[in-house]
C-alpha cells in the first residue's frame, strides 16, 4: 500500500467507502490513486483489517511465487484478484515476480539473502605462490642489494653529521 497511509487511515477510508461515500471523493480527500484505494478495500473485504497488521518485508517461497505466476500466465487469472487472494500489499509485488519470471527464460531465479562475498583475492598471497623458486630467489637478491646500499649510505650519512 501507499507508504502515506496510517493503518487508521486506511481503516478510515474503508469505513467510509462502508457508508456510501465514493471512491473517487475518498481518493481527493487522502491523496491517493482511485486504483490503490479500490485495491486496499478489496483487500481487506477479503482478509479482514488483520492484513493491514501484516509484516512489511515478507519473503515468499518459490512455490508460492511460481503457483501464483502459473495462474495467471496459463490460468489467465488477474494479477489483482490473485494479488488480493494471496494478501500481498500491492498487486504491483506480483507483477515484478510475472515480469523477473519471463525475463529469466521462464525460470524463477532465487533471489540472495546477504552480502556477497569478496571475490578479490589477495595480490601478495598470489605472486608468492605463482612465483617458481628461482624467481623467489631473484627477487630476494634484489632486495639484499637495496638493502646493502641503504645501509652504505646510512654509513655515509652518519659519518657526514660526525664530521659536523
Amino acid at each position: 500500500m501507499d507508504k502515506k497511509l496510517s493503518i487508521e487511515k486506511k481503516k478510515e477510508i474503508y469505513n467510509c467507502k462502508q457508508k456510501g461515500e465514493s471512491t473517487s471523493s475518498l481518493a481527493n480527500r487522502f491523496g491517493v490513486a482511485k486504483s490503490t484505494l479500490k485495491y486496499l478495500i478489496r483487500l481487506i473485504d477479503a482478509h479482514g483489517f488483520d492484513i493491514l497488521y501484516k509484516p512489511k518485508n515478507v519473503s515468499y517461497p518459490n512455490a508460492l511465487k511460481l503457483a501464483s505466476i502459473n495462474r495467471i500466465l496459463i490460468d489467465s487469472e488477474s494479477i489483482k484478484s490473485v494479488a488480493i487472494e494471496l494478501g500481498l500489499s500491492s498487486a504491483n509485488i506480483l507483477s515484478s515476480w510475472v515480469n523477473k519470471y519471463i525475463e529469466n527464460g521462464y525460470t524463477l531465479i532465487e533471489k540472495t539473502k546477504g552480502r556477497t562475498s569478496m571475490k578479490i583475492p589477495n595480490n601478495k598471497e598470489l605472486t608468492t605462490k605463482e612465483l617458481t623458486t628461482k624467481e623467489l630467489l631473484e627477487q630476494k637478491d634484489e632486495k639484499i642489494l637495496y638493502l646493502e646500499a641503504e645501509v652504505e649510505y646510512l654509513k655515509k650519512l652518519k659519518a657526514l653529521a660526525q664530521k659536523k
